[in-house]
């Protein structure tokens, strides 16, 4: 058998640790798709139950105006009526655009659909009873209960639509918990078997070495092939070592810091912390799952708040940029000082809206924040002011609040605080709106719900 020689010990060497790597890509894109599916379902499943419960108000809209039309005879409701039966269409047109390619979404759509209609063709007749003979004939269709039978059907069917949608992101998000462990520990799989790879041709390339050297015939050549072919292996370790030393080295210190007899607390500790090696990988999945429980989370606890022990809580918590920016925040809550109102919910809005003011603030002036509230129309408004950047609102304010809208440039930047600013005070029944100039500042208004 011949003899291996340095040359084919380094070019075994390579073409281990290139077929390893090449796996551990693989490995890790493939694993990274199956996140990105699953991270456009679990959009899907909450678009579908956006529009679902658009559905629901639009029909909810059509009985209003019925009733309303029925007891009064104004023809305002007919508005209210009509507004709902043409939304009610383009919702309905909107989810089977969203579930096309699904076979059993149309059996479903057809299902509500044909409520719907039901819904529509009772309170045409209602409508026309109530125009041409009264209100007592109107009445008594009313008095039938069918409109109601039909409405409670339709709740009905659209509830279970969604809960068996979110049965669906929750097999997805598992999938996807699933993947991201798999893809962790097949990296650190990988990264074991190449380090090992290293070290045996470390010893296997010491020992050709010094047999080389022994052998006066080729020792004339052994510099410079060595001097060649050590220089191959130190770029290649370059290489690797830049790819592979942050979650490398975070994997070997974890696992160091774990004893044969740890307990199974600290185990899980370590499980947790390795987890956060593919945090950057992960980031916009785990906001979604941040909006989701919003969306999903249908008992908030409201109490009495103060905004001004708010804003305070807010101020401590951005000292630091505060402090830095050499910002100005005054409040003036003396028109309205308190609201019933969720504390966790309160406290994300102030941060968002003041956080966001500090960051975009225009380096040429020292920020100036204001932070006010009053109360009108039996509403109470929130609004936060300041001199920063600015914002285009002809060119950006149609998706100002989008998920991942970003526009300015900052390292930062993540385009989710203002879309879960909305969706919380949303949830609340409130709604918030903006005015904005370009190098003059902006003033978010929120409008609590009653």
């Amino acid at each position: 058998m011949k003899k291996l020689t340095l040359k084919n010990a380094l070019d075994a060497t390579f073409l281990a640790i290139l077929l390893v790597f090449s796996v551990l890509v693989y490995s890790t894109w493939n694993r990274a798709q199956l996140v990105k599916q699953n991270r456009l379902s679990v959009n899907k499943t909450s678009n579908i139950n956006d529009v679902l419960e658009k559905i629901l108000s639009s029909t909810i809209n059509i009985e209003t105006g019925t009733r309303g039309y029925t007891i009064t005879g104004e023809n305002d409701y007919l508005s209210v009526y009509k507004d709902g039966h043409e939304n009610v269409k383009m919702w309905i047109d909107s989810l089977k655009n969203m579930t096309k390619g699904d076979t059993i979404a149309p059996y479903k759509i057809d299902s509500l659909q044909e409520l719907i209609e039901d819904k529509k063709a009772i309170s045409a007749i209602t409508i026309k009873t109530r125009r041409e003979q009264g209100m007592e004939a109107a009445a008594a269709i009313v008095k039938t209960g069918k409109g109601k039978m039909i409405m409670d059907s339709i709740r009905l069917h659209i509830l279970n639509y969604q809960k068996q949608e979110l049965r669906s992101l929750g097999t997805n998000l598992t999938a996807t918990e699933d993947n991201v462990h798999a893809r962790n520990v097949n990296f650190i799989i990988f990264a074991s078997i190449t380090f090992l790879i290293v070290f045996v041709a470390y010893v296997m390339l010491r020992r050709t070495t010094k047999a080389l050297l022994q052998d006066k015939i080729i020792q004339e050549n052994l510099m410079d092939e060595l001097t060649f072919q050590n220089q191959q292996l130190n770029d290649f370790a370059s290489i690797t070592s830049h790819n592979l030393r942050s979650p490398a080295s975070n994997i070997t210190s974890l696992v160091a810091s774990v004893e044969e007899d740890s307990t199974i607390d600290e185990y899980k500790m370590l499980f947790e912390m390795l987890k956060k090696v593919a945090q950057n990988l992960n980031e916009s999945l785990n906001q979604l799952m941040e909006v989701l429980h919003i969306k999903r989370n249908k008992l908030i606890e409201k109490e009495n708040l103060t905004f001004r022990s708010i804003l305070d809580k807010t101020i401590d918590s951005l000292q630091g940029e505060i402090h830095r920016s050499d910002a100005v925040i005054t409040g003036d809550f003396d028109k309205a000082p308190e609201i019933l109102y969720s504390r966790i919910y309160l406290d994300s809005i102030f941060h968002n809206l003041v956080s966001n003011a500090l960051k975009y603030r225009d380096p040429k002036r020292k920020p100036e924040i204001r932070v006010s509230t009053e109360k009108k129309g039996g509403h109470i408004y929130l609004q936060v002011s300041d001199n920063g950047l600015g914002i285009d609102m002809a060119r950006h304010g149609h998706k100002l609040f989008g998920m991942h809208q970003i526009f300015h440039n900052h390292p930062e930047a993540k385009g989710v605080g203002l879309f879960m600013t909305k969706t919380q005070i949303e949830s609340m029944k409130g709604r918030i709106s903006v005015e904005s100039e370009v190098g003059k500042g902006t003033t978010f208004t929120v409008m609590f719900g009653a």
